[in-house]
Order: structure tokens, then C-alpha cells, then sequence
């Protein structure tokens, strides 16, 4: 990230509806902390350009194009839409965002980002001067089990947390429902004893699929295949939730 081609990006996926409120543009940034088994975006995971698919090679975009890029769907953002940072971790590229983001903040225009919050803190406090709305994983939360199964030192993930709600930060936590990792009882209660401990948190339940199989295929990479987590199992997820008084959740496929 020391390079000064500028930002880079796999995919600009404009008309989405699912990475925040209204009508947005999400840009996905290449590179990550972790090394999820379970990850949904394989071609983010690593730096560099990978040269194997055409597809997934990314591109080098500065902060102008960029720019000029996300403000043609300007008409879209009106309905209470506006531009969604993804990855790979987004967080990671904050530096180099902040020309970008603070000319969009200017402009009224409303940005999220989707993150796992597995980054030097200093990060984090850069992103809460310009992101209107934070998507904060909940992933493993054991130490040592976090640490060994997707790479992450969990005492940085608590700090970053702890940084965004001192900082009053608008957050929705995602939670990955991906069998045995992240779905155990375990895990499950744990989560419910971390988001329960904040005032009114908003949680999403995120069922896990396969639908990167080409991803994987293409990269050449092996991938995890998750299994199905059945009704009852996310009924009774739900019910820890519901139990320790979470009433803002759903659950998304």
C-alpha cells in the first residue's frame, strides 16, 4: 500500500442494494488482514495483482478517477444512497483514501464501509472523521481460536470496537454463520455477550453459502465448502439473540 499508482480496486458494482441504505456503489479494495477459510471474495485476499485471471487481476485507479467513477450514479446517492467501501479490508486503505472521502463528505454524499476491524488502530480513528456507516464482522472471538483459523489478533479487533462506539459511530454488526467456525454455541454465545453489552446494537445473521466456487476455480484456489445450517439451528441462534434482549436483528441469505 506504498505505492503511488493509487487505490487498488477489483470491481466498481454499481445499483447495490445490500451494502448499506438506498442505492449505492461499492468499490472493492484488494488486500486483507485475515485469511478466512470461508471468504466469499478470494481475488481481495492478497496485495498484489494476480495474474492467473483476467477477472480478478485488479486495476490501479487514482483518487480522481475515482472520484469521477462513483459520482455518475451522483443521481442514485439523492434517495439516501451514497458509495460503500468493501474488500478485501477497506479499513487498510484509509491513508489513501482520505482525498477521496473528504471530498464526498463535502459533497454530502453518505459512505459506509464494510470491515472485518483488523487494523492498527490509527486507521479506525481516521475512518471515524468521514464514515457515516460502519458493518462490523463479528467473526471468532476466542483468542486463540481466532488467532489460528483466520489469522486475527482479537485484542486489536476489541480495541477498534471500543474506539468506534467512544467515537459514536453508527454500526451494524454482521455475523457470518459459517459451520463448525463461527456458528458453535460457543462462538455464538460469546457474540451475543459482546453486542448485548452495547446499547441497542443492530445485528445482521448472514447465512454462509458457496456461491464463489468460479472464484475459487479461477484463481486456481482451494476452497472451504460450508455446510448447511439448518432452520432449527438458525431459529435457535436467533434466540440467543432475542434472549439477551438484541431485538434489532435479522437474518439475510
Amino acid at each position: 500500500m506504498t505505492d503511488n499508482r493509487g487505490l487498488l480496486i477489483t470491481n466498481i458494482q454499481r445499483f447495490s442494494l445490500h451494502d448499506g441504505p438506498g442505492i449505492r456503489t461499492t468499490v472493492f479494495l484488494k488486500g486483507c488482514s485475515l485469511h478466512c477459510p470461508w471468504c466469499s471474495n478470494p481475488e481481495n485476499i492478497e496485495f498484489n495483482i494476480n495474474k492467473q485471471d483476467v477477472n480478478f487481476q485488479g486495476q490501479w485507479w487514482g483518487i480522481d478517477d475515482l472520484y469521477q467513477e462513483v459520482m455518475k450514479d451522483r443521481i442514485y446517492y439523492d434517495t439516501n444512497g451514497g458509495v460503500t467501501f468493501s474488500g478485501g479490508e477497506a479499513l487498510l486503505w484509509m491513508k489513501k483514501l482520505v482525498p477521496l472521502l473528504d471530498r464526498l463528505k463535502k459533497e454530502g454524499i453518505h459512505q459506509c464501509v464494510e470491515t472485518a476491524l483488523f487494523v492498527p488502530t490509527s486507521l479506525t480513528k481516521i475512518a471515524l472523521n468521514y464514515i457515516d456507516l460502519f458493518y462490523v464482522d463479528i467473526k471468532i472471538l476466542d483468542e486463540l481460536y481466532c488467532k489460528s483459523i483466520i489469522g486475527g489478533n482479537i485484542n486489536e479487533y476489541l480495541n477498534n470496537l471500543s474506539i468506534l462506539y467512544e467515537g459514536k459511530a453508527n454500526i451494524v454488526f454482521r455475523i457470518p454463520l459459517i459451520s463448525p467456525y463461527t456458528s458453535s454455541k460457543k462462538n455464538v454465545q460469546d457474540i451475543v455477550n459482546l453486542v448485548s453489552s452495547f446499547k441497542n446494537p443492530h445485528v445482521e445473521l448472514i447465512l454462509g453459502h458457496n456461491l464463489a466456487e468460479k472464484k475459487y476455480l479461477a484463481l486456481n484456489k482451494s476452497m472451504y465448502y460450508a455446510p448447511p445450517i439448518s432452520n432449527a439451528e438458525v431459529e435457535e441462534i436467533r434466540q440467543f439473540f432475542l434472549n439477551a434482549g438484541v431485538e434489532n436483528l435479522v437474518c439475510k441469505i
